[in-house]
């Protein structure tokens, strides 16, 4: 059974569906005793850091999905839920939780989110786009993939960084990292690459 961590910013039931429609078990909850014993945890996100980490602070998820990723089990972030898991965010400065120059996020992959800045290009990033120089094992290079976001991930050690895309600048767009993925854009919107990135996934858990 995949956990899909519901903390109240997550395109859930898109997920549920994909996952449905690959023919995988899947959960929406929000139960620490449900996520720990799932073979495979995926945290999806819509919205803006620093509210989702209080989010999963108030709901006692972060340390849940701290312990989730470090477990062995296949762990996979979805566009929010993979800035989740950098060390901080320039999203949200005047709220709670700020580390400086940065909200502070779970620690997981060290790294830093930062927001477009792309003279000519409209903020937030909304439509299809190409992924480049994938070395992850998820994804495929030159397939097209779904994003809407203002935000994106820099890890601090290269070899963490999956695949790239392009919208103004060169930035990472997927992570890998031992058994923890994460995707900027939606797999479960993205048609047959995302089916497949989701597939991959999943296959994981069954092992």
């Amino acid at each position: 059974m995949i956990a899909i961590i519901d903390y109240g910013m997550g395109n859930l039931g898109s997920v549920a569906k994909a996952l449905k429609y690959l023919n995988y078990d899947s959960v929406i909850t929000s139960d620490p005793n449900v996520i720990s014993a799932a073979s495979g945890v995926i945290l999806p996100g819509v919205g803006a850091f620093a509210p989702a980490m209080e989010n999963l602070r108030n709901k006692g998820l972060d340390n849940v999905i701290i312990e989730s990723a470090y477990s062995g089990k296949p762990f996979l972030g979805i566009c929010l839920g993979m800035q989740l898991l950098m060390e901080g965010s320039q999203e949200g400065l005047n709220l709670a939780f700020s580390m400086g120059e940065y909200v502070s996020g779970l620690g997981i992959i060290p790294g830093k989110v930062r927001k477009f800045n792309t003279e000519g290009l409209k903020v937030p990033q909304i439509g299809w786009n190409r992924l480049v120089d994938c070395k992850g094992s998820l994804l495929n290079e030159g397939d097209y993939v779904y994003f809407v976001h203002s935000y994106y991930c820099i890890p601090e050690h290269k070899d963490d960084a999956a695949g790239y895309a392009e919208y103004g600048i060169k930035y990472c767009c997927a992570l890998e990292h031992d058994n923890v993925f994460a995707t900027q854009f939606h797999p479960e919107k993205s048609g047959e690459a995302g089916l497949q990135i989701l597939n991959k996934f999943a296959m994981r858990t069954r092992q």
